[in-house]
C-alpha cells in the first residue's frame, strides 16, 4: 500500500483520538493468565525496537524486570533506520524485535502482516484503553508536542523563538541546529504542518539561515547542551529530560502557530522471538501501574491519562500532524527547506 492511499485513514484519527482519550475514566489492572506469565518468564527476555529516548527505555524496562523478572533490552535509532533494520531482519528470517515503538503509524499500516492484531483477549488492558487509540495491529501510546531546546547560558527565555516563523529571523543565521525532517515521519509531519500554515516561502527563508543539520533530536540536544548551537528544532521533550536533571544548561520551548502534536505508536511483532513476554510488556504498559511508572520518568502526555491525573502531562490543544505526506510533497518541502538529499 502506497503512502498516498493511507492519508484519509490516518487523518481520520486526528482529534477523534484526543476526544476518545479524554473520555477514558479508568485504566486496566488485569494480568495475563498465570500460564502466559509463566511462559513469558520462561522466555526470560523481551527486545524493544524504539525511537524513544534511551533513558526512558532503560527506566521502563528496569521497572518491568523488577516486577516480572524478565530482562528487557532495546535498540534505539530514528524511525527510518530502525524500521529498515526491522524489515531487513524480518525478510531475512531472523527477527529480533518483540515490540516496536515509533513516532509514526505508517510502518504498521504499510506492513500490517508484520505485526500482531491487538485484542483484549491477547492484551487484557486494551479493554480500558481509549478505543480510538487502538488501530488493529498497533496502538497509540503517547502524544508529544513538537518543541525547541535552547541553551540557557546563551539565550534568555525572552529571547527564545515563540513561533515557527521566528526560525527565519536573520539574527539566528548560522547559530542553530535543524533536525532533518527526512529521517522520520513525525519530523516530516511537523514540516508539513508548518508549510500548510505558512507556505513554501517560510521554508525558503529558513533555508537561507545557514543552519547545521542533525539526524535526530537525541544528538541535537547534546550539541545544544555543549554550547555548539543556541537551539535545536524540531525536537521532543524526552530527549532533554535526563540532561536537564543533570543540570545541563538547556530548557524546552513549545512553539506555536501551529502547535504541532505527534502521537507515538506501539505494536507487537508478528514473528516476535519472545511473544509471551511481548504481550506481558504491552499489557503492563497499558495498566494503571505501567502508566504511573512510565510518567514518573517521562515528561509527556499518555493517551490513557489525558487529564494528567497519574503523573503524565495533561493534553494541550494543538494540531495533530499528518503522517501520510505524499512523496512528491516531501521532496518539494525538503528542497525548499534546503535539506533535500
Amino acid at each position: 500500500m502506497r503512502r498516498h492511499r493511507l492519508a484519509s485513514a490516518i487523518a481520520a484519527t486526528g482529534f477523534a483520538l484526543l476526544a476518545g482519550a479524554a473520555a477514558a475514566q479508568a485504566l486496566g489492572t488485569q494480568e495475563l493468565p498465570p500460564e502466559v506469565v509463566k511462559a513469558a518468564q520462561a522466555e526470560g527476555q523481551v527486545m524493544i525496537y524504539s525511537s524513544e529516548d534511551e533513558s526512558q527505555q532503560r527506566f521502563t524496562l528496569a521497572a518491568f524486570e523488577k516486577k516480572y523478572g524478565i530482562k528487557g533490552s532495546f535498540i534505539r535509532f530514528p524511525t527510518g533506520p530502525l524500521m529498515q533494520r526491522f524489515n531487513t531482519e524480518h525478510d531475512g528470517g531472523k527477527p529480533q524485535a518483540d515490540v516496536v515503538s515509533v513516532s509514526s503509524p505508517i510502518p504498521f499500516r504499510m506492513h500490517a502482516d508484520r505485526f500482531s492484531q491487538l485484542t483484549p483477549q491477547g492484551v487484557p488492558n486494551l479493554a480500558q484503553w481509549p478505543k480510538d487509540a487502538v488501530q488493529g495491529n498497533f496502538l497509540n501510546h503517547t502524544m508529544d508536542i513538537v518543541a525547541l531546546v535552547y541553551n540557557t547560558e546563551q539565550l534568555k527565555p525572552a529571547e527564545v523563538p515563540r513561533t515557527w516563523s521566528d526560525l527565519a529571523d536573520p539574527k539566528w543565521k548560522g547559530k542553530f541546529l535543524l533536525t532533518d525532517p527526512q529521517v522520520a515521519d513525525n519530523y516530516m509531519g511537523w514540516l508539513d504542518a508548518v508549510e500548510r500554515a505558512h507556505g513554501m516561502d517560510l521554508l525558503r527563508k529558513i533555508a537561507t539561515q545557514q543552519y547545521k543539520v542533525t539526524p535526530s533530536g537525541a544528538s541535537g540536544v547534546q550539541q545544544v547542551a555543549a554550547g555548539a548551537y543556541v537551539f535545536n528544532a524540531p525536537t521532543f521533550t524526552a530527549f532533554s529530560k535526563q540532561l536537564i536533571e543533570k543540570k545541563a544548561p538547556i530548557a524546552i520551548q513549545y512553539l506555536s502557530n501551529p502547535t504541532v502534536i505527534s502521537p507515538r505508536s506501539m505494536a507487537i511483532a508478528a514473528k516476535a522471538p519472545h511473544p509471551n513476554a511481548a504481550r506481558l510488556f504491552v499489557n503492563w504498559m497499558l495498566s494503571e501501574e505501567g502508566v504511573r511508572t512510565y510518567c514518573s520518568h517521562a515528561r509527556t502526555s499518555v493517551i490513557g491519562d489525558p487529564a494528567g491525573s497519574r503523573g503524565c502531562v495533561a493534553f494541550r490543544d494543538g494540531e495533530n500532524m499528518r503522517f501520510d505526506v505524499p512523496e512528491e510533497r516531501r521532496r518539494a518541502m525538503a528542497k525548499a527547506l534546503g535539506v533535500a538529499n
